[in-house]
C-alpha cells in the first residue's frame, strides 16, 4: 500500500514537472516573439510610420537604417521613400484624331518631410494611381493641340510641353502633398498606328525622290548651261578670229593697191589676192602660181624628188 502511494507521488510529481517544462517552454516563445512584435527593423531607403488604433495616433515617420521599439498593438507601415519610377504607355489622340501610344517614364523621391501627408492621403500607399491619372490627363490635354505630322516634325517641342506640364501637374497635385522631389520625367517613344507609319515612310520616299530628281535636274540645267557657253565662247571667238583675219585681209590688199597706185584694176588685183589666199588656205603643198591671160590661175605643185 505504501510502494502504491509512492508510486503515485512519484507519478504526480514528474507529471507537474513536465506541465512546469511545458509551461515555462510557452513562456519562452511567446515573450521572445512579444518582444519581437515590439521591435521594428528599418531598411535603407525606407521608413517607418507607427500607427496606433488604439489612440488614433500617426508617429513621424522613422528613416533607416534603424531600428524602433514599440508596443504590441502599435502596427509599423513600411514605406520606400528613395528614388521610385513609373513607367506606361498613355494612349493619346492628335487633333487630326489619330491615336497615338506614347510611352512615357516618371522617377522621383519622397520627400521625408512630406511622408506622413501623403500616408494621411493614401494610406495604403497607392498614391501611383495619383501620378497615373495626371499623367493621362495632361498628355491627352497637350496632344490634341497638335496634328500627328506635327507631333513628328516638332517632337521636341511637344516633349518639352508635355515635361513641363506633367512636372507642373505633379507638384501642385493637392492629394500628392508637395511629397514628390527630385521629378524627372523621359517621354521614350511616339508610338503610331502601322499604316500611318508606313504612309509616313513612303512620304518620306517621295520626298527624297522628288529632291533627288530636283537636283538631277539642276544638274542637267547647270551642264546645258556650261555647254551653251562654251558654244557661246568658241562661237565669239571664231567671230573675233574672222574679223581679225578680215581686218588683216584688207590692210594686205590696201598695202598692195597702193604699191600699185591707181591703175584702174584694182578690183582685179584685189581678186587675185584673195584667190591666192584660199588657195594657200586649201592648197598648202603648192609652190608656184601662174595666172593665165583669162584670169584664171594655174597651180603647178613642186616635186622635190623630180630631177
Amino acid at each position: 500500500m505504501d510502494e502504491d502511494r509512492r508510486i503515485n507521488r512519484r507519478l504526480n510529481w514528474n507529471l507537474a514537472r513536465a506541465a512546469l517544462v511545458v509551461i515555462l517552454v510557452f513562456l519562452i516563445v511567446f515573450s521572445v516573439i512579444f518582444a519581437l512584435t515590439m521591435v521594428v527593423v528599418v531598411g535603407v531607403g525606407h521608413a517607418a510610420i507607427l500607427v496606433n488604433p488604439i489612440s488614433k495616433s500617426i508617429s513621424n515617420p522613422i528613416l533607416g537604417p534603424t531600428f524602433a521599439v514599440k508596443a504590441p498593438w502599435v502596427s509599423a507601415v513600411d514605406i520606400y521613400y528613395a528614388t521610385d519610377s513609373y513607367e506606361a504607355v498613355v494612349p493619346s489622340f492628335s487633333s487630326d484624331q489619330l491615336e497615338m501610344q506614347i510611352e512615357v517614364l516618371v522617377r522621383w523621391s519622397l520627400d521625408p518631410e512630406k511622408i506622413r501627408d501623403l500616408f494621411n492621403n493614401y494610406p495604403n500607399m497607392n498614391y501611383k494611381v495619383s501620378i497615373e491619372s495626371v499623367l493621362e490627363e495632361t498628355m491627352r490635354l497637350i496632344t490634341k493641340n497638335y496634328t500627328a505630322l506635327e507631333t513628328i516634325e516638332f517632337r521636341n517641342i511637344v516633349r518639352d510641353k508635355i515635361e513641363t506640364t506633367v512636372l507642373n501637374e505633379l507638384q501642385t497635385e493637392s492629394s500628392l502633398a508637395g511629397a514628390l522631389m527630385r521629378l524627372e520625367f523621359d517621354l521614350k517613344n511616339i508610338g503610331y498606328p502601322e499604316k500611318y507609319t508606313a504612309a509616313i515612310e513612303d512620304k518620306l520616299v517621295a520626298e527624297q525622290q522628288k529632291i533627288q530628281a530636283d537636283f538631277e535636274k539642276q544638274k542637267i540645267l547647270i551642264l546645258a548651261n556650261a555647254t551653251a557657253q562654251e558654244t557661246i565662247i568658241e562661237a565669239s571667238g571664231e567671230a573675233e578670229a574672222k574679223v581679225i583675219e578680215a581686218n588683216a585681209t584688207r590692210e594686205a590688199i590696201e598695202l598692195v593697191l597702193s604699191s600699185v597706185g591707181q591703175s584702174g584694176n584694182e578690183t582685179r588685183i584685189a581678186e587675185l589676192y584673195l584667190w591666192v589666199e584660199a588657195l594657200q588656205r586649201i592648197a598648202p603643198e603648192v609652190e608656184i602660181l601662174i595666172v593665165g591671160s583669162d584670169g584664171v590661175p594655174v597651180l603647178i605643185p613642186t616635186d622635190s624628188t623630180t630631177p
